[in-house]
């Protein structure tokens, strides 16, 4: 468990030049994985061809793959931390805010705890004042507005610690992994979501709205800003935020939606097909012009129309509607990318993608023999759930 004093003192900041010190290293430790496949094996490769050739061709082979699956764990290591720097930088200002409301209410910080003037013995009796009865309860009521949110920073920053305690100590059992996919794929499954998860664990779910506004009137815009990126379903959901937070306006409303049934179709394995075109009917244009313009362009449906939006009854067979009368937009990745560009859909960089927005992938290299998409066709699409910003203490 994290004490008032542990949070209170902590230097987020070196935890996130660790964390950049640690991506330094997994660059270097990638770059010398090339050089050695560009420089060591595949010499070796060219011209010298017999047993011991092939032999030194193969250890060199080892080792770089070694140093790639190096970089990625230690990229991991990297993530975590700076999942746990942000975590704790929250969490800080969560309790630097609840002693500045003790201050506020002429509290002060004792052993981690807000105590008063009545901290001790309640006045009773029958000569007791009214008025010091009244002191007394409004104080108690400071008290347990300020050690609630003490509580909550403390509580937010142990789960993060436990959490990043855990994966650095599973990351430390990966050290003589070899295989490159193992590892790339571990940092892209389970490291990263739990870099989120930390982020995430900020949150007071299930919390006073009371205290939900003292803990957003914490923290920064900019912190405001990652949080709504990170689960912004999550966010929506929370009781006691002020009613002015960008996530009530249309757009930010659209994208909680888009967000929260892809995420639950994806976590219960119920993202079928059918209902995805479905969904992407009641979800409407991502950066469209207006929802208006988006249901004009549905009454043009039919079938298999290349600019259109929607499906006709078709004949009651649903293999055959599924086929004939679905849009084009509703049943390929392509032309949903094409019906969205052609309709005042906005192209952003991969850097600016925000939750609820879709992302669609394009063939890299063609491969025919494989019966593969030709390179530059889209051939797949996603909805963005989650996204991440990386924020600075002020």
């Amino acid at each position: 468990m994290v004490s008032y004093n542990d949070l209170h003192s902590c230097h987020v900041d070196q935890w996130k030049k660790a964390a950049d010190d640690w991506i330094a290293l997994s660059r270097r430790s990638s770059t010398a994985a090339d050089d050695v496949r560009e420089q060591g094996k595949k010499p070796l490769d060219d011209h010298w061809a017999d047993a011991t050739g092939k032999k030194a061709s193969k250890r060199l082979h080892d080792l770089a793959d070694r140093l790639e699956a190096g970089g990625d764990i230690i990229k991991g290591v990297a993530m975590i931390i700076d999942g746990l720097a942000s975590s704790m930088e929250w969490s800080q200002r969560t309790l630097f805010h609840a002693a500045e409301l003790a201050a506020e209410y002429g509290l002060h910080i004792q052993d981690g705890r807000a105590v008063g003037a009545y901290s001790g013995a309640a006045p009773v009796g029958p000569n007791i004042p009214q008025n010091v009865r009244d002191d007394y309860k409004k104080e108690q009521g400071h008290i347990s507005e300020v050690n609630d949110l003490i509580d909550e920073a403390l509580r937010q920053a142990s789960q993060a610690d436990k959490k990043a305690s855990a994966e650095l100590d599973k990351l430390a059992t990966k050290i003589n992994v070899s295989d490159t996919n193992v590892a790339h794929n571990y940092i892209e499954t389970e490291t990263a979501h739990l870099e989120i998860d930390m982020i995430r664990g900020s949150i007071p779910v299930g919390k006073d709205p009371h205290l939900v506004r003292a803990w957003w009137d914490g923290l920064t815009p900019e912190q405001h800003k990652a949080l709504m990126l990170a689960d912004p379903v999550t966010i929506a959901d929370l009781t006691g935020l002020p009613d002015d937070v960008g996530r009530r306006s249309g757009a930010a409303t659209a994208r909680s939606t888009a967000s929260r049934w892809s995420a639950t179709r994806w976590t219960t394995g119920t993202a079928r097909r059918p209902q995805v075109r479905e969904q992407l009917c009641q979800l409407r244009l991502v950066r469209s012009r207006s929802r208006r313009h988006a249901e004009e362009v549905r009454h043009l449906v039919g079938p298999r129309g290349d600019n259109t939006w929607g499906r006709e009854s078709g004949i009651g067979i649903d293999w055959w509607d599924q086929r004939a009368y679905h849009s084009r937009s509703w049943a390929s990745a392509k032309y949903l990318r094409n019906f969205l560009t052609d309709n005042g859909g906005e192209e952003v960089p991969r850097s600016q993608a925000r939750p609820g927005d879709l992302i669609f992938y394009e063939q890299v290299a063609e491969d025919p023999g494989k019966g593969g998409e030709p390179q530059g066709e889209t051939y797949h699409a996603a909805v963005v759930t989650r996204s991440r910003l990386t924020v600075t203490s002020n």
